[in-house]
């Protein structure tokens, strides 16, 4: 007989799926929760990345904002002229957006406060720190070159879309600022020059400009920027100079092409009419003194008249048939008994040559630009005299003066509407120093100077620059010396007077007459400075 056999419904086997579907469903769930971590965390370094990303670029954008406005700093004298921690040796362009007075980089404890000048220049801090560590003096005051910082003119500045960098400084550059790369691998202590394709080291003069051959400044602009949320800093700096102007053999030349360009009949009975020297040489006479090297020139034709006879050579486009003559009759012409001096053959460079045509830029306008509205010079002098004003850098309308009016100059920069002295009035230059003098070129009669003319306080051309970028007309006629750099490639030159001319001239025209000798300044021989932007050298992101 057969045995069935019984089975239980209470097998031990049984709800073995249910773990299986608890611990598989545990596991997807710890996928899933993993998944949203890595998801999470990747969203966050994207954030971060993107933030410290805006962060950089932004402070680029500072940076390449005060590259493409530094001309017009240059002009309104805000660019350092010394280095740091001297006074005046430092500028800053603020970007404060909708939060105006937030951002003050020379304030301790201030949120933005610079923590990184220290490291490009000792003297700044005591104690100066190493690279990683973040400095704890920002610059005083007295450092800074205006005493209200310039703001950033960017699209949306002064608003919550603004760009995210906060401040930009501008320094002059020192051999070590960049730590541990010193120029030329010599001289930490000593100014960085520019000599159009390489960085030199200030050598043999006081200024890079006054270097031979010449160089310019090397400026170093740091950008700091933030995020909105404080929590990413990023700073960049760059090196930045102007590329410095080429030597131009001519102390009288005339940029247009009519003919002719240049009418010279001056010079009185002497002979040579032009000749040269060298301000760095001393003062003119004696052995700093030749009859040659008083080269004049011109893109169209020359005439020369009377007893006018130019010590130098005499420089237009053409002097041969082929190619043909631009002048009918020719681009030299003399009469009289003008023409170059050259007695006996004593002096062979003194030749008519062909060269040219040269390209000369047109000074800017100046920066405030000055109207016939803004007000004119009226500081009396301090003790004061009769019939005497003494004037500060700074914008002035039409100054006008007449009979024994004297007006005395500060060293500085002037941008002025229009200038006209007559009679016995007079212009002088006290404390002695460089006085620029900046016309716009909206003004068609810019300068008109006659009486005794603009008297220098040191006999150097270069101390005395006057820029004018307009096609009007620019007299200078006194009766004394004068002593001055003029570059006005667009405008009709007139100069004239018993009084000889020490320096430099470019006009479009030229018209040289009476009794005054023209000396040639070579200190003065470059070209006018160029208008282009300033050369971007190199450009690194600053551990920060």
């Amino acid at each position: 007989m057969q045995k069935q056999t019984k089975h239980s419904k209470y097998s031990p086997q049984r709800g073995v799926a249910l773990l299986y579907a608890l611990f598989t469903l545990l596991l997807l769930s710890a996928f899933a929760a993993s998944l949203v971590l890595m998801t999470s965390t990747e969203t966050s370094v994207n954030s971060n990345y993107r933030s410290e990303r805006v962060s950089a670029f932004a402070a680029k954008a500072g940076a390449e904002e005060v590259r493409d406005r530094m001309t017009v700093f240059s002009q309104s004298g805000f660019l350092p002229t010394t280095l740091p921690p001297a006074a005046g040796s430092v500028l800053y362009m603020v970007n404060e957006g909708a939060a105006a007075g937030t951002v003050k980089p020379w304030v301790v404890g201030n949120t933005y406060m610079d923590d990184e000048l220290c490291h490009d220049f000792a003297g700044v801090q005591i104690i100066q720190p190493v690279s990683d560590v973040r400095c704890t003096t920002p610059p005083t005051s007295s450092m800074l070159t205006a005493a209200t910082p310039l703001t950033s003119n960017y699209p949306w500045s002064g608003t919550s879309a603004a760009m995210a960098y906060k401040w930009v400084r501008v320094t002059r550059k020192l051999s070590n600022s960049v730590q541990g790369y010193p120029t030329n691998s010599a001289l930490p202590t000593t100014q960085v020059c520019w000599n159009g394709s390489t960085e030199v080291l200030l050598s043999g003069a006081l200024t890079c400009q006054s270097m031979t051959p010449s160089t310019n400044p090397v400026y170093m602009v740091t950008s700091m920027a933030a995020s909105s949320t404080g929590t990413t800093r990023r700073m960049v700096q760059s090196e930045v100079a102007l590329s410095p102007a080429q030597p131009f053999p001519f102390g009288l030349f005339a940029t247009g092409t009519s003919c002719p360009a240049i009418t010279f009949s001056g010079g009185g009975n002497s002979d040579p009419a032009t000749d040269s020297y060298s301000s760095k040489n001393g003062t003119y006479g004696g052995g700093n003194l030749f009859d040659t090297g008083g080269d004049v020139g011109s893109n169209g034709g020359i005439s020369l008249t009377g007893h006018s006879q130019i010590g130098g050579e005499i420089a237009v486009p053409s002097l041969t048939a082929v190619p043909p003559k631009p002048c009918v009759g020719g681009d030299y012409v003399t009469s009289g008994s003008a023409g170059v001096y050259n007695p006996g053959n004593a002096y062979p460079s003194n030749v008519p040559v062909a060269a040219g045509p040269y390209t000369f830029p047109t000074p800017p306008d100046p920066t405030p630009l000055p109207t016939p509205a803004s007000p004119v010079p009226s500081n009396p002098c301090v003790p004061p005299v009769n019939n005497t004003t003494c004037a500060v850098p700074g914008t002035y309308g039409n100054i006008s003066l007449s009979g024994q009016q004297t007006l005395i100059l500060a060293p500085g920069v002037y941008n002025i509407y229009s200038l006209s002295s007559s009679g016995q009035s007079s212009i002088t230059v006290n404390p002695p120093g460089a006085v620029v003098l900046n016309f716009p070129s909206a003004s068609q009669n810019p300068i008109s100077i006659s009486g005794q003319g603009i008297a220098s306080s040191d006999n150097i051309p270069n101390d005395m620059q006057v820029n004018y970028g307009g096609t009007g007309t620019v007299t200078l006629s006194g009766n004394g010396a004068s002593y001055a750099v003029v570059d006005a490639p667009n405008a009709g030159l007139t100069v004239s007077g018993n009084g000889d001319f020490f320096g430099r001239v470019v006009g479009k025209t030229v018209t040289y007459s009476g009794n005054g000798k023209f000396h040639f300044d070579t200190a003065t021989a470059l070209a006018p400075q160029s208008n282009g932007g300033y050369v971007l050298i190199s450009f690194r992101e600053v551990t920060y």
